[in-house]
């Protein structure tokens, strides 16, 4: 098993915003290639008592899947199309976590899957995707505003213009 490698944070997302006091909160990492994050459940993300609300299992598996992509394509990626198959009741009181990883990259489109499990490995909800990459300047426009604590595989460093050496 490799070593868990975090990926940045948004202030504001609703998943991974760190500054969202509605949100998630999740931190997202990278481990054996697969993109994962604990989901840190609070009773305004219920849609009844201990069961969590279908929207948001939707968005935790969506961005889980829309980091995969990234990493994928080296560039930020949106949702472009996201089916879930919700499989029973997912519990607020259970430690759950969302996995993510490609299927096929192309040019144009990255598919990909996640799943939210527990410990056991049993499955409470899954789904695919279709993501589209944004184009170069719009990417780096978002890595401006994403949050870098120093521990962070850097994604999109690849895509900024290097500086003339100095002789």
């Amino acid at each position: 098993m490799s070593a868990k490698k975090y990926l940045p944070n948004s202030p504001t997302c609703f998943v991974c915003g760190v500054e969202n006091a509605a949100g998630l909160q999740t931190r997202f990492y990278v481990e054996d290639g697969v993109v994962k994050a604990p989901l840190r459940v609070k009773d305004h993300h219920c849609g009844y008592p201990n069961t969590l609300h279908g929207g948001v299992v939707a968005a935790a598996l969506d961005e889980a899947m829309a980091w995969a992509a990234c990493r994928s394509f080296h560039r930020f990626c949106v949702t472009g199309e996201l089916n879930v198959r919700y499989l029973r009741r997912v519990p607020a009181d259970v430690p759950l976590i969302t996995c993510a990883e490609v299927v096929q990259a192309h040019r144009r489109l990255v598919h990909a899957k996640a799943v939210i499990v527990d410990a056991d490995g049993l499955e409470y909800a899954r789904a695919e995707g279709k993501f589209l990459p944004l184009s170069v300047e719009e990417t780096l426009q978002v890595d401006a505003e994403l949050l870098y604590t120093g521990d962070e595989e850097r994604l999109f460093d690849c895509l900024y213009p290097e500086e003339p050496s100095s002789n």
